[in-house]
């Protein structure tokens, strides 16, 4: 089984969520599985910039944005088991940022992004390796079922590969005024309802999920989820009549780098048989955070975020000062749009002594903030599938979470005062009333110090490796190409 993974970002190369951890920990899992599976993404400054051990090939590209001619250079690394191809083009990848600037997404991302997926089919071509199935993830590789078919010209090309689309967030879609399908020199005919046209405009996403063979996403829940008007993001239809090709697997985590045991972002590694070296990171962390050492065992609650609608952060704001009225303290992480940015650090300036904010990203910090919390809160509006909720599990961090996606398939709740299997609190509905509710029941479990061991012993037993998904992957590949 020969496949091509196609991602628009990968860990450790360049990130900005969750997207980059499945392509930087599945194609790895494949490979231990006898997949014959290498991955390709554009080459960011952020891949220039690290320690990745870059080889450059001889091979330059002519590639066609409409009656314009661009050329890209191809670049690989071997740095993990699987191999990975970047596609090098300065003008379109060279920047701080992945997708936008401080404000808005960069104007030219039609523009990037056709011409990083012709390169994808330029390099299939001349290696020349017979691909069982192209796998592509998210918008900024919609169009590569149409250029495998008709090449990047527009004048055919023989199609052997089969193509699995695996939905990471639906609410990113791609979508460009369809004055500039000319960039695309495909033919009319994949500009109508049936391919890549989206009430008068041209939809990368759609186009996509229309022309793949398989369709997947990142939990059983969003699967069901996307079908309806209110997660469907306009394509519900769509995604309706192709319910029998789209199914959901939820995604893994890569244990040898979220695991407490052997993080080495941890100073005080831990296990849940010896649970001393998560106090040890807590009293690191408000040291960091400036935050005072609490004189009695006090709950901290954790939030690692993109500052989004999406993530509920609206929500919080909502029920802050009732928060900051429990015995509880709050570390924060993130970065995103202004107003939550502002709204974060407003909550630091009017509690210093129970809430600190950092605005950006650290991933040792990020790591830090898992061990050291006693839970993870996470009251997404939508959540496709979700990672950090499973970090926390391994960590000995409960996650309080939203009803929805892959949080609903990945948290058993607490119910009354038995835990049984629970591993987590899930609110009653996506409100802020019941945020605060749910915050209030794991504070008061938290004070039944046998209740709340059980919890944690609960949740640090659950394995959400990837050779379960990754099986699970194999299985869609051989139904594709069988």
């Amino acid at each position: 089984m020969k496949v091509l993974f196609v991602s628009s970002e990968c860990s450790p190369f360049a990130s900005t969520g969750g997207l980059a951890d499945v392509a930087g920990s599945l194609p790895d899992e494949l490979f231990k599985h006898g997949c014959d599976i290498e991955r390709i993404m554009p080459l960011y400054r952020k891949v220039k910039e690290g320690d990745f051990n870059l080889q450059k090939t001889d091979y330059i590209f002519d590639i066609p944005l409409g009656r314009r001619n661009y050329t890209a250079e191809v670049y690989y690394s071997d740095h993990r088991d699987t191999r990975t191809w970047f596609i090098g083009k300065d003008e379109f990848f060279d920047r701080e940022h992945l997708y936008a600037g401080p404000d808005r997404d960069y104007d030219d991302n039609v523009d990037r992004f056709i011409l990083f997926q012709k390169a994808v089919i330029c390099l299939i071509d001349v290696l020349g390796k017979p691909y069982d199935v192209v796998h592509l993830n998210d918008w900024q590789t919609g169009l590569i079922p149409y250029f495998l078919k008709y090449g990047i010209n527009g004048r055919g090309r023989r199609n052997k590969a089969k193509t699995l689309m695996t939905i990471h967030n639906l609410a990113y879609q791609g979508n460009f005024s369809a004055d500039y399908f000319f960039l695309t020199n495909l033919l009319p005919e994949c500009m109508s309802y049936d391919a890549l046209e989206f009430f008068g405009n041209m939809n990368f996403f759609k186009g996509g999920l229309m022309a793949a063979d398989k369709l997947n996403t990142v939990s059983e829940t969003y699967a069901k989820e996307i079908q309806t008007e209110e997660f469907g993001c306009g394509l519900e239809g769509m995604l309706t009549h192709r319910k029998a090709d789209l199914s959901g697997i939820v995604n893994g985590v890569d244990y040898t780098t979220w695991n407490p045991a052997v993080d080495t972002y941890l100073e005080h590694t831990y296990d849940a048989a010896d649970l001393s070296g998560k106090e040890e990171t807590k009293k690191i962390v408000l040291k960091e955070y400036s935050l005072p050492l609490p004189k009695k065992r006090k709950p901290l609650l954790g939030l690692i975020s993109r500052f989004t609608n999406q993530k509920g952060l609206d929500l919080i704001a909502e029920v802050m000062d009732d928060i900051m009225k429990l015995d509880v303290q709050f570390v924060i992480l993130g970065s995103g749009e202004e107003k939550y940015q502002e709204m974060a650090e407003s909550w630091a300036e009017k509690y210093p002594e129970k809430c600190g904010v950092y605005i950006g990203f650290d991933v040792g910090l990020s790591h830090r903030i898992e061990a050291a919390s006693d839970m993870f809160i996470m009251p997404s509006k939508f959540e496709p599938c979700g990672l950090n909720q499973l970090y926390s599990l391994k960590y000995g961090t409960i996650p309080v979470v939203s009803p929805t996606g892959g949080l609903k398939d990945t948290i058993k709740p607490v119910s009354g005062k038995k835990i049984n299997d629970a591993t987590g609190f899930v609110m009653q509905s996506i409100s802020s009333e019941a945020l605060l509710k749910s915050i209030k029941t794991a504070v008061k479990l938290y004070s039944d110090e046998a209740a709340w061991a059980e919890l944690v012993q609960n949740a640090m037993a659950e394995d959400f490796s990837w050779e379960v998904s990754a099986k699970k992957y194999l299985s869609i590949y051989e139904d594709i190409t069988a």
